[in-house]
C-alpha cells in the first residue's frame, strides 16, 4: 500500500495575478549560462521577489521554519533552470525538494548552551521533555561535547566565547537534518526558558529600566552535534541578544532553579497537549522577550502583545477597548484596573505609531506582567477543558455582573426550549 506524500500548495496570502507577476519578474531578471547555472545582476530586486514568495506557499507541517525559507529559494532556482517559471514548474520543483527532505532518515542531534545560574558543588542534573526534545540542566558536559580552547578563539561574531562557572542547558532530539534539529531544540528551549523566567519572576519594586528582568539568560553560543560529532565548524549558532553586562546582573542561585524543576516539568507536560497551546505558547514567548528587554518601551510592547495573544483569537481584529474588557473579566469593580491597562495601551500606541519612548511607568508594567502571569498559569493548569481558544474568549465576553449572567442563562434556556419544542416556557 503506497503512502500519500504531503503536498505543497498555494496559499491565499498572494492572489494568482500577483504570484504570476512575481514569477515573471524573476524570470525576466535572471539568465541561464552555458553551465546551466542561474545568475542575475539586479541582486536586490530578485532577492526581494523571492522573499515575497514566502507568502505564496503552504508547506507540510513536518518541515521546520528555516527549512521552508531555504526551500523557496532553491525551488525558484531549480524551476528557472528547467525553463519558464510557472505555477506548475515552481510547484513541481518545491514538491521534489519537499519529498527529498521528508525522505531523509531521522538522526540524533544534541546542543548545549550556557545558562545564567551558578550550580553548587552538590547540584545534580534535572531532566525535562517537551515536543520530542529532551532538556537537561547540568553542572558538566559529556566528554564528547567539550570544545577545545583553540576552537573557542575562532568563534564569531560575539567577543565573549564562554561563561565558565555557569550551568549548562543540554538538549537532544531526533531530526532529519541539522536545520530541523536546531529549529526543534530552539523552539522547545525557548518555551522552557519562558516558563522558568515567568514562574520565578518577582515584582521588581525598585525599577529595571536599564537591565533585563529575566532570571535565566542564554549564553553567547550554542553548540550543535550530530551523534557525537560537533558541527560548530560547519555552522555557528549564536545568541544575538547576549550582553556581558546583562549576564553579570542576571546570575541566579541554583537553589531556586532546582526547587522549581518539578512545577516546570508539570507545566511543560500540560502545555504539550493543551487545547489553548497556540495562544499560551506565543504569550509565554512574548513575556520572555519582554523580560529579556532592557528597554522599558520594548518591554511594555512585548507584555501588551502577550495580553493580546491571550484575549484575542488568531483571526480576530478587535478594538483595544474590547481586549481590555476581556482581560478584566474577573476584576470587580473593573474601572481602576481598566484605567491601568488603558494607560499602558496609550503608552504602547505612542511607541508603535509615533516612536515615543517613555520610561515613567515601571510599576504599571510590573502590574501588567503580574496580571498576565496569573492568567497564563491559571489557564495552563486549569483551562484544558476548553475545546479551543475561541471558547475561552466567549467566556470572557460574557457580562461580569451576576444578575446580568443569570438573565443571559435564562435567555439561553428559553432559546433552547424554543428550538426543541417551539415553546419557551418550562411548564
Amino acid at each position: 500500500m503506497s503512502i500519500k506524500k504531503p503536498k505543497v500548495i498555494f496559499s491565499s496570502f498572494l492572489n494568482a495575478t500577483l504570484r504570476h507577476n512575481l514569477l515573471k519578474n524573476i524570470q525576466d531578471f535572471t539568465e541561464i549560462n552555458e553551465e546551466g547555472a542561474v545568475s542575475w545582476s539586479n541582486i536586490t530586486d530578485v532577492d526581494q521577489y523571492i522573499e515575497v514568495l514566502g507568502d505564496a506557499f503552504i508547506f507540510p507541517d513536518e518541515l521546520s521554519r528555516h527549512e521552508k525559507s531555504s526551500m523557496i529559494f532553491n525551488g525558484v532556482i531549480n524551476a528557472r533552470k528547467s525553463g519558464n517559471l510557472t505555477d506548475s514548474s515552481i510547484l513541481k520543483s518545491l514538491q521534489q525538494i519537499t519529498d527529498e527532505k521528508l525522505d531523509e532518515p531521522l538522526r540524533q542531534f544534541s546542543m548545549w548552551s550556557r545558562l545564567s545560574y551558578h550550580p553548587n558543588a552538590s547540584s545534580r542534573s534535572y531532566y525535562f521533555n517537551y515536543e520530542g526534545v529532551s532538556i537537561r540542566l547540568s553542572t558538566h558536559l559529556p566528554k564528547y561535547m567539550q570544545i577545545a580552547d583553540t576552537d573557542f578563539l575562532s568563534l564569531r561574531p560575539i567577543s565573549t566565547k564562554d561563561k565558565p562557572g555557569s550551568g549548562f542547558l543540554i538538549s537532544s532530539t531526533r531530526a532529519r537534518n541539522s536545520t530541523q534539529a536546531a529549529d526543534k531544540i530552539f523552539s522547545a528551549t525557548e518555551i522552557f526558558q519562558a516558563l522558568y523566567n515567568l514562574a520565578l519572576r518577582p515584582w521588581n519594586i525598585f525599577g529595571s529600566e536599564q537591565k533585563p528582568e529575566a532570571t535565566l539568560l542564554m549564553g553567547p553560543y550554542h553548540f550543535l552535534f550530530q551523534g557525537r560529532k560537533s558541527l560548530h565548524k560547519e555552522i555557528t549558532w549564536f545568541n544575538q541578544n547576549f550582553r556581558d553586562e546583562y549576564w553579570n546582573l542576571s546570575i541566579s542561585n541554583s537553589d531556586k532553579i532546582f526547587k522549581s524543576a518539578v512545577s516546570i516539568r508539570s507545566a511543560l507536560a500540560k502545555l504539550q497537549n493543551h487545547p489553548l497551546k497556540g495562544a499560551l505558547s506565543s504569550s509565554l514567548l512574548m513575556m520572555n522577550d519582554g523580560m529579556e528587554a532592557s528597554d522599558m518601551s520594548r518591554r511594555t510592547l512585548r507584555y501588551w502583545t502577550a495580553l493580546e495573544r491571550l484575549f484575542q483569537n488568531d483571526d480576530e481584529r478587535v478594538a483595544y477597548e474590547k481586549i481590555v474588557r476581556r482581560a478584566t473579566y474577573l476584576d470587580h469593580p473593573a474601572d481602576l484596573v481598566r484605567a491601568k491597562l488603558n494607560r499602558l495601551m496609550r503608552i504602547r500606541n505612542r511607541y508603535v505609531h509615533m516612536g515615543t519612548a517613555e520610561n515613567e511607568h515601571h510599576q504599571l508594567t510590573q502590574y501588567l506582567a503580574d496580571h498576565i502571569k496569573s492568567h497564563l498559569f491559571y489557564l495552563l493548569f486549569n483551562g484544558d477543558d476548553f475545546s479551543d481558544h475561541a471558547e475561552f474568549i466567549e467566556m470572557t465576553d460574557l457580562p461580569s455582573d451576576s444578575h446580568a449572567l443569570q438573565r443571559r442563562r435564562r435567555a439561553i434556556d428559553r432559546r433552547e426550549r424554543m428550538l426543541q419544542k417551539r415553546r419557551h416556557r418550562a411548564d
